[in-house]
């Protein structure tokens, strides 16, 4: 627990990407198949992971030091590359073909067959874009327009019977300060409970966000613990759980990068300064 719990992000980091956000972590046993990652690739891009491996318990916790080994290699890469345009769905494909590798899954003889479901953002504060790509998981927001779901691709990740090469679809919103998303694995939406031991399902998990979407972060954070919590009853926890909720921060309108406007060799005079003034307002 100790281990896996270690390799979970420092909170100060998403804080300081994001204006506000929550996240409810809980495995089934004492370490599990969810994981979440975190990674600020600059002061104005970051990357948010939620995944559901295979299994929980000790198998699936597994599974995520491997995911966990193949994401610091994808940032790695990214970090590397200055000019990279940053692509969720890029991303979900190399975690794709890499585990198959990894696992030796492309072998017909191979006996492994783990992976895993989940979803990848990308927000980008000082254009104001958030890209998503999901692996059998929805992306659900609020805007001034109502409640919005993204499905995710009907495909996982790694796996015997998945396709290597298959090209997952990328989801791009132009976002605005205010607006609030919220990711979960299965394990929330496929508690049982009720008076008919029936899953808590997504009906359930998009009026809790109707209705308390404009209280803070911590609250709704307590009211969705509340709502499954009343719901499952004394029904048995059926799987691992991660919910990740945060909420879009103001335009970064500070810019770091120097854009060249004008160049010049050779003697000042005053004709050269008031041309450089005449280009200067021109540009």
């Amino acid at each position: 627990s100790l281990i896996q719990k270690a390799i979970l992000p420092d909170e100060k980091e998403v804080k300081a990407c994001l204006k506000d956000f929550f996240v409810v972590y809980e495995p089934k046993d004492i370490v599990g198949g969810d994981i979440w990652f975190f990674e600020k690739i600059n002061e104005n891009e970051c990357l948010l992971f939620v995944f559901d491996c295979t299994g929980h318990g000790v198998p699936g916790a597994f599974v995520t030091m491997i995911v966990k080994a193949v994401e610091l290699e994808i940032i790695g890469k990214i970090v590397d590359d200055p000019n990279m345009d940053v692509s969720p769905a890029w991303v979900m494909g190399y975690f794709n073909k890499t585990i198959k590798k990894l696992l030796k899954q492309e072998d017909i003889t191979s006996v492994s067959n783990a992976g895993f479901d989940g979803g990848i953002i990308y927000y980008n504060r000082r254009q104001q874009i958030l890209k998503y790509a999901g692996a059998e998981t929805p992306l659900f927001y609020m805007s001034d327009k109502g409640l919005k779901v993204i499905k995710g691709d009907r495909q996982s990740v790694g796996y015997k019977k998945s396709d290597a090469n298959y090209e997952f679809k990328e989801h791009v919103i132009e976002v605005e300060e205010g607006m609030k998303f919220y990711i979960t694995t299965d394990g929330f939406l496929d508690q049982n409970g009720g008076e008919k031991g029936f899953p808590f399902g997504k009906k359930r998990f998009k009026q809790i966000i109707e209705e308390g979407y404009s209280l803070s972060m911590d609250k709704q954070k307590e009211i969705f613990i509340k709502k499954l919590t009343e719901y499952q009853k004394d029904n048995e926890r059926n799987d691992d759980m991660t919910l990740v909720a945060f909420e879009i921060k103001e335009k970064n309108t500070h810019y770091s990068t120097t854009i060249e406007i004008f160049e010049y060799e050779g003697l000042i005079t005053q004709n050269v300064i008031a041309s450089a003034i005449d280009n200067i307002e021109a540009k």
